[in-house]
């Protein structure tokens, strides 16, 4: 059986104004202590998988965060050697790290892509320092380019960089400014997002109180269309509604969940789908790491899904590709054709212009990608 593999490492150095991941601030005064014992149950949550699916074959890994790059290269390569003892890994595995600016060294990458990461994620969310300021990020513009080139310097040739589009100061300028200076960098792939104002965060309090004002509606869909020409004319193709590659360099770890196949999610707060049964571990640090040390399956829910809870999770995720869903597929997964459970659905969508059909596949147009919470509704 194949499947991905996510792996959370839920330190960073400061949490940002926008930020609701489970995430926490390494304590400077720990030596270290904390996020060593955090990794041998991480360690130890990977053994207690591997009990149960010592078959299991992993077509990708991703570390994510937090900023998985605050803790040593000796300890994320420590999870990932442990990984490929206790499963097998495709010949072509990919394997993702996040990092932030001014958490990387060249020593730390090279030992990273020694141990077999051969994609690294870099955060650089934008290259304006006011901006930066504003959403809390502790890196400067010129950490991002200097992140950039160790990283070319360690030998990575796939790497990706992320922005966020939508800030209360952004103006369509200052979103020009960020595309062309991330794309004299020429990375890989790009992750787009649009700013999530995630209740309780610093900056949505802002918003809320009045403090600061949200960005206009209008305002980002002229940034959205922008991002698409320009990245459209540099040779980038928009394979899901966030995220831009150069051709071949689709991250296969995201695809995996917007095809809605199975993953495991190891670590404090992370989430998986495996074996029909979506979960959530343990977001608690203290409560995760006792329950895997002490030989417990973290997870503090499951989900256990009926074929139609995975027909229209199967949907919502697989029109937000570009190539939308294939029909072909989806009979093979369902038993019927996608007409047979939403023929009133799509002739709505088709005719409102939302929703392009073919023999091959079901999928966005360019007017649906822009309202696609609106037409992903339509099937839950």
């Amino acid at each position: 059986m194949k499947a991905a593999l996510y792996l959370h490492i839920p330190f960073c150095l400061q949490k940002c104004r926008y930020c609701s991941f489970n995430s926490h601030p390494l304590p400077q005064n720990d030596q270290g202590k904390l996020a060593e014992k955090y990794i041998d149950a991480l360690v130890m949550e990977i053994s207690l998988y591997a009990a149960r699916h010592n078959n299991l074959e992993l077509s990708s890994i991703y570390y994510g965060g937090g900023t998985p790059t605050v803790i040593s290269a000796d300890s994320l390569c420590r999870v990932l050697s442990h990984c490929s003892s206790c499963f097998r890994l495709s010949d072509d595995v990919e394997i993702t790290v996040e990092s932030n600016p001014g958490t990387v060294t060249l020593e730390k990458l090279k030992d990273l892509r020694k141990a077999g990461v051969n994609r690294l994620s870099i955060g650089a969310q934008s290259f304006l320092s006011g901006e930066l300021e504003l959403l809390g990020r502790t890196h400067s513009v010129v950490e991002i380019g200097e992140a950039y080139g160790t990283a070319r310097a360690a030998g990575f040739d796939n790497i990706n960089l992320d922005l966020i589009y939508g800030l209360p100061c952004q103006d369509l300028a200052s979103w020009k400014s960020n595309l062309e200076q991330v794309l004299r960098l020429s990375p890989e792939h790009l992750s787009i997002y649009g700013l999530s104002l995630e209740e309780g965060t610093p900056l949505a309090k802002d918003i809320e109180s009045g403090k600061l004002q949200a960005c206009s509606e209008e305002i980002q869909v002229d940034m959205w269309k922008e991002t698409e020409r320009r990245l459209n004319a540099a040779g980038y193709m928009r394979y899901e509604i966030s995220n831009y590659a150069k051709r071949g360099r689709q991250c296969r770890h995201n695809i995996s969940y917007w095809k809605n196949t199975p993953y495991l999610g190891l670590g404090a707060g992370a989430h998986g789908y495996f074996e029909k049964v979506r979960y959530a571990n343990e977001q608690d640090l203290q409560g995760y790491m006792e329950r895997v040390l002490s030989g417990e399956f973290p997870r503090a829910v499951e989900e256990h899904q009926s074929l139609k809870d995975e027909r229209i999770d199967t949907i919502i995720m697989g029109l937000r590709l570009s190539n939308g869903l294939s029909r072909k597929e989806f009979g093979q997964r369902f038993g019927h054709p996608f007409e047979d459970f939403y023929k009133k659905e799509i002739s709505f969508m088709v005719g409102e212009g939302l929703i392009g059909v073919t023999e091959e596949a079901i999928f966005l147009t360019d007017r649906g990608r822009l309202l696609a919470n609106y037409v992903l509704s339509y099937f839950v």
